[in-house]
């Protein structure tokens, strides 16, 4: 009887532990499910042609694997702030396609003050000073 007579087929599990294992992840962060998989770039952000999503949100091309720990800081940031994450990043294009222009006036602001000028058409609002004097200091 030969080798491939008997021999099974490996569980598609199995493959992907062992190309998470290649792919320098600890064996301890792969059984413990430490790993998640990550869009990229991001769902919320990738461009929608046709009513069909460019590229296909399960595209595997798109799809990076990571620790969950960079996984949620990647998405959601440090807590601070979520300038540069995934969901700072969807909030921007929401707004700007909110805008019935297509964000036709967000990008020439943006444009006017990367090029180190006022955007046109901006009215600054002059306040008079106050007539009546500022208040003392008490002391204490």
């Amino acid at each position: 009887m030969r080798a491939k007579d008997h021999r099974k087929h490996i569980p598609i599990g199995v493959k992907l532990k062992s190309a998470l294992l290649a792919a320098g992840f600890s064996e301890e962060a792969i059984e413990s499910g430490q790993i998640q998989f990550d869009h990229f770039p991001a769902l919320g952000i990738r461009p929608v042609v046709d009513g069909v999503m460019k590229p296909e949100s399960n595209d595997w091309r798109y799809i990076r694997p990571m620790l969950k720990a960079d996984h949620d800081l990647k998405t959601r940031g440090a807590g601070a702030t979520t300038a540069g994450t995934d969901v700072g990043n969807a909030a921007k294009v929401k707004r700007i396609e909110k805008d019935p222009d297509g964000g036709e006036e967000f990008r020439r602001r943006l444009l006017a003050t990367k090029t180190g000028g006022k955007p046109p058409e901006t009215k600054t609002r002059k306040r008079p000073w106050p007539t009546r004097p500022f208040p003392k200091r008490t002391k204490t």
